[in-house]
């Protein structure tokens, strides 16, 4: 896309997200261009978390900033444009998953057989922060870990990723999820849970 900047080119960057914002609505595409070179990263991780699909992704990134630009107008600078840009690509992830043909999938506490019947873990697992801290240093186990959340469930794993690779707080993630934060909280704990149990069967498993 040919876009026309009023701002020089080199000092866009320089611009906050909201500058940019009201810039944009001013008629200075190029403005537009720079949150998308910002924020297109982070917009397709979200996509390719969600939906575990190389194309659908990258459409999705297309499709969400197609979406942020038409309703730009509506965009309010009490809360973040990243915050709103990512409830704007969960939304259009979620209508893909929805349309898409999929087998059922198992639920999680059926499928992690060291749930309990109320959702607690009955089986004692390692600490998480020095996996968490080792799979930096380690590739394997990072690689690992990318499996075990691309394995959950969609609806733990949504949730897992706005929180723990997002960082939306519970009252976002119920409000953009249509969920109670109880229910989100409920949710993140066994994500958490589930991942973290794969992880220590895999170290254990590890000569």
């Amino acid at each position: 896309m040919n876009l026309s900047t009023h701002h020089p080119p080199n000092t866009l960057n320089e611009l906050e997200d909201g500058a940019l914002v009201e810039a944009t609505l001013r008629g200075d595409y190029g403005a537009f261009e720079q949150l998308f070179l910002r924020h297109s990263d982070r917009v397709y991780s979200v996509a390719m978390g969600i939906l575990r699909d190389e194309a659908e992704a990258q459409d999705a990134v297309q499709e969400t900033f197609l979406s942020a630009f038409r309703k730009l107008s509506s965009f309010r600078q009490e809360s973040p444009f990243r915050a709103w840009l990512l409830r704007i690509t969960t939304n259009t992830c979620l209508m893909r998953l929805r349309t898409r043909r999929r087998r059922p999938e198992v639920p999680l506490e059926v499928r992690t057989p060291s749930f309990s019947d109320d959702g607690h873990f009955e089986r004692a697992v390692v600490d998480w922060s020095p996996l968490a801290e080792k799979a930096l240093e380690d590739h394997e186990l990072g690689e690992r870990l990318r499996a075990a959340v691309e394995e959950l469930p969609e609806k733990y794993r949504v949730v897992l990723m706005l929180a723990d690779y997002e960082h939306l707080s519970m009252q976002e993630i119920a409000e953009l999820l249509h969920l109670t934060v109880p229910a989100v909280k409920t949710r993140l704990h066994r994500a958490r849970l589930g991942v973290r149990e794969a992880v220590t069967d895999y170290l254990g498993g590890r000569t």
